[in-house]
C-alpha cells in the first residue's frame, strides 16, 4: 500500500513539473492579491524567512535581511530595507482572535462563545476567539489594516492563526458557537467565515501589498477532504500562505519523525502551495517539552542538526521558486534573562551556507530505494524519510554519481554507494 501511495505521490509531482493543471487548482477570485505581478521570481534555490514577531535576536535587521527576505513581525522595516531593498517586511496581526489590549477597541459582540455562553481561550495565551464574519469585527479589522498600512512601508499584512484549529484541535478551552445556526462551527462554517474576514483585509490593503496568511499546518489536514474543510479553501484570497508545523509538532520528542504517508503530504503540500501561485512558508520549530527548546533534550547535539538537515533537504526537494525555508531550536532565547527582546527567530546555520546553486530538476525516488533526491546545479539535495537505512544507493545519473561530495553542516567527505541512515537529509555539493 505505502509503495502505490508513493507512486502515485511521484506521479503527481511529475505533473505539477510538466505545468498540466492540477484537479486542485481554482480560479483565483477578482478581489484576490495578484502574487506573481508583485514577486516574478523563477529559479528554485535556497530561500529564507524569518517569523520576527519573536525578534531576532541581538542581529543587525541589516544584516538579517541580507539572508531572511521575508520577514513576518512587529518590528520597523527601515532597517531591513536599509540592509536590502528586496527584503519583504509583512506587519503581524493576530488573526481571529482579540488580546487583552485589543478586546476593548474591538468590543465584547465580536467575540465567539461556547455552548455556556462564555468566551473562549486559546491554549497558553491569553487571547480569546471571535467570530470571523461579525461585522463589527470586518470594520475593526479593515481599520486596523489601513492604521496599519497608511504611510507606512511595510511591505503587506500577515493573518496569524487562521484554518480550522478552533473547530478541530484542542488549542482553545472550548467549541465556539456559529451564531448563524447557534450549532458548533463546522470546518466548512469556519473556514467560510474566514474567507469573508481575508476579503475585508484585502480591501483594505493598498493596491501592490501582499497579504499572508498562517494556517497550513501539517500535510494531512490540508488534504482534508473536501476542500471546503481544507485550509485550501483559504488560498484563494492571500497571496501566500505559512505551515508553522510541517515536519514535526513543537511538543513531540525529538525522536518522533513523520511517517512516510505523513512526509509525502507535506511534500504534496509545497508542491500544491507553489501550483497555485502562492508564496510558501515553511516552519520547522525543533522545540521539545516545557522548556520550548530542544537543546536540553538527550542527543540534542545530534538530533538537532538530524532535524535540520532532514526538514530543510525536505524542503528543497519539493520547493519551488516561491518556496521559503526557517529552523528553530528555541521559542524564546534569552539566555541573559532580559526578556523576549532578545529572542532570536532568524538563527542561523552553517548549512545556509552551502553553495547549492540552482535546481536542475525535479524530485525523484531513487529506484525502488525509498530515497528521494534532487539536483542542482553545484550538488545534490537527498531524503531518506523511512525508519529504515538505505544500503547501497546510487544515482541514475552517473556523472552525478561517480562524485565525491561535501556533506554541509559537518564538511565530511561523501561517495555515492554508502548507506543513508533512517530519517536523513543531505546537502551535497561538488567536491
Amino acid at each position: 500500500m505505502m509503495q502505490h501511495f508513493a507512486k502515485s505521490v511521484i506521479l503527481s509531482l511529475v505533473l505539477l513539473a510538466s505545468g498540466a493543471t492540477s484537479s486542485l487548482a481554482q480560479s483565483k477570485p477578482a478581489s484576490a492579491p495578484t502574487t506573481q505581478q508583485t514577486l516574478a521570481t523563477t529559479e528554485v534555490r535556497m530561500r529564507l524567512f524569518t517569523p520576527a514577531w519573536r525578534y531576532i535576536g541581538g542581529q543587525r535587521p541589516q544584516d538579517v535581511a541580507k539572508r531572511f527576505t521575508f520577514i513576518f513581525g512587529g518590528m520597523a522595516p527601515k532597517g531591513f530595507h536599509e540592509g536590502n531593498p528586496e527584503a519583504k517586511c509583512i506587519r503581524y496581526m493576530l488573526g481571529p482572535y482579540v488580546d487583552p489590549k485589543t478586546l476593548p477597541l474591538a468590543g465584547e459582540e465580536v467575540l465567539a462563545l461556547s455552548d455556556q455562553g462564555k468566551r473562549i481561550k486559546a491554549s497558553g495565551f491569553t487571547n480569546w476567539v471571535i467570530v470571523p464574519d461579525n461585522p463589527r469585527w470586518l470594520e475593526f479589522v479593515k481599520s486596523e489594516v489601513h492604521k496599519a498600512m497608511d504611510n507606512s512601508d511595510w511591505d503587506g499584512v500577515f493573518s496569524d492563526s487562521m484554518g480550522t484549529a478552533p473547530v478541530d484541535t484542542n488549542y482553545v478551552d472550548a467549541r465556539p458557537i456559529n451564531p448563524h445556526t447557534k450549532k458548533p462551527y463546522t470546518a466548512e462554517e469556519w473556514l467560510a467565515a474566514e474567507v469573508v474576514m481575508l476579503k475585508a483585509v484585502n480591501e483594505a490593503l493598498p493596491k501592490g501589498r501582499l497579504h499572508i496568511l498562517n494556517g497550513l499546518t501539517r500535510g494531512n489536514r490540508y488534504w482534508a477532504e473536501p476542500e471546503s474543510a481544507s485550509p485550501r479553501a483559504l488560498l484563494p484570497y492571500v497571496d501566500g500562505a505559512m505551515s508553522e508545523l510541517i515536519w514535526r509538532t513543537p511538543n513531540s520528542k525529538l525522536t518522533d519523525w513523520p511517517s512516510l504517508e505523513l512526509w509525502m503530504q507535506e511534500i504534496r503540500m509545497i508542491q500544491d502551495v507553489e501550483k497555485r501561485g502562492k508564496l510558501g512558508f515553511y516552519w520547522t520549530k525543533c522545540w521539545t517539552g516545557s522548556q520550548f527548546t530542544s537543546t536540553t533534550q538527550p542527543d540534542a547535539d545530534k538530533l538537532i542538526p538530524q532535524w535540520l538537515r532532514f526538514s530543510l533537504c525536505s524542503y528543497l526537494l519539493a520547493a519551488g521558486p516561491h518556496s521559503y525555508y526557517n529552523f528553530d531550536t528555541k521559542r524564546t532565547d534569552n539566555p541573559e534573562g532580559k526578556g523576549e527582546l532578545v529572542s532570536n527567530a532568524a538563527e542561523q546555520f552553517p548549512e545556509y551556507d552551502a553553495p547549492l546553486g540552482v535546481a536542475t530538476g525535479e524530485m525523484q525516488e531513487i529506484g525502488k530505494s525509498g530515497v528521494y533526491y534532487r539536483p542542482f546545479s553545484n550538488g545534490v539535495v537527498l531524503v531518506n524519510p523511512s525508519d529504515k537505512a538505505a544500503e547501497g544507493v546510487s544515482l541514475p545519473d552517473q556523472s552525478m554519481d561517480g562524485k565525491t561530495y561535501i556533506t554541509w553542516g559537518d564538511k565530511t567527505e561523501f561517495r555515492f554507494g554508502s548507506a543513508i541512515p533512517p530519517h536523513t537529509g543531505l546537502l551535497l555539493t561538488y567536491k
